[in-house]
C-alpha cells in the first residue's frame, strides 16, 4: 500500500488534490471569516441603533420629566399653604368650605427604566455618571407620583371639617392636625425629589420639554388663585 500511495504522488495525482484541497480549505475558512465578520458588523450596527434610540428616548421622556418638576414647584407652596390654613382652622374651631377642602388634578411623568442589556451598552458608550443620572431622575420621577398619590388619600381625611357633613367633634379636628402634618412632611419631600430632577436635567444639559404631541401643554401655574380656580396644578 505505502509503495502504491509514493506511486501515486510521484505520478503528479497527489500534488493535484494536495493543491486542490488547500484552494477550497482557505476558501471554506475565508468564506466562515467573512460570513463572522458580516454577522458581527450587522450585529454591531443593531446595537448602536438600539442604543441611540434608547438615549434619545430616555432624553425625551426626562425634558418631560423636568417640566413635569417646574409644575410641582410652582404648585407645591400652594399646596403647602393651604394644608396651613386646614391645620389652624382645625385648631381654632373654624370651618372652611367644601370648596376649600378639594384637592386639585395633578400631572405627572415617568422616565421608563433601560433594559439590562441596553443598559450595559449605554455604560459601553457613554459616561457611566450620564447613564446613573439617567436612572436617578426616573426614580425621583416615581417618587414625586408615589408622594402625591400618599397626599391624595391622606387629603381625603380634610373631609372631617366638611361642614356639610356636620359639626366636626374634637377628636375629628385633632386628627385633621395629624394628618395636616403628615400631608406638609410629604409635599416637602415631593418638592425635594422635584429640585432634584430640575438639577439632574440641567447637569444633562436637556431643556424641559413644554409642550409636544403626546402631553400637550403643562405649564407652572401663575399663581395659588389659578390653581384653585381651575382645579388643576398646571396652566395651559
Amino acid at each position: 500500500m505505502f509503495h502504491a500511495v509514493r506511486d501515486w504522488w510521484k505520478g503528479g495525482s497527489g500534488k493535484v488534490a494536495l493543491r486542490l484541497f488547500l484552494f477550497e480549505f482557505v476558501v471554506v475558512v475565508a468564506g466562515v471569516l467573512t460570513a463572522q465578520g458580516l454577522a458581527g458588523w450587522v450585529n454591531d450596527r443593531a446595537e448602536d441603533r438600539a442604543v441611540r434610540e434608547e438615549n434619545a428616548r430616555i432624553r425625551y421622556e426626562i425634558g418631560r420629566a423636568r417640566q413635569n418638576a417646574r409644575v410641582w414647584l410652582a404648585a407645591t407652596p400652594c399646596l403647602e399653604e393651604r394644608v396651613n390654613q386646614v391645620i389652624r382652622n382645625a385648631s381654632s374651631e373654624g370651618r372652611l368650605s367644601p370648596e376649600q377642602l378639594n384637592l386639585p388634578r395633578f400631572v405627572g411623568y415617568t422616565v421608563g427604566q433601560v433594559p439590562p442589556d441596553i443598559d450595559r451598552a449605554l455604560r459601553s458608550r457613554f459616561d457611566v455618571s450620564v447613564v446613573d443620572t439617567y436612572g436617578s431622575v426616573g426614580s425621583s420621577a416615581d417618587n414625586v407620583i408615589n408622594a402625591y398619590r400618599d397626599v391624595r388619600q391622606d387629603w381625603d381625611r380634610f373631609a372631617l371639617l366638611d361642614p356639610t357633613l356636620g359639626s366636626p367633634s374634637q377628636a375629628d379636628r385633632a386628627t385633621v392636625r395629624d394628618v395636616g402634618v403628615q400631608i406638609r412632611s410629604k409635599l416637602r419631600r415631593l418638592r425635594t425629589h422635584a429640585e432634584d430632577i430640575e438639577r439632574a436635567a440641567e447637569r444633562l444639559g436637556i431643556a424641559p420639554l413644554t409642550s409636544d404631541a403626546d402631553v400637550g401643554t403643562a405649564s407652572p401655574i401663575k399663581n395659588c388663585a389659578e390653581m384653585w380656580r381651575t382645579g388643576r396644578i398646571w396652566h395651559e
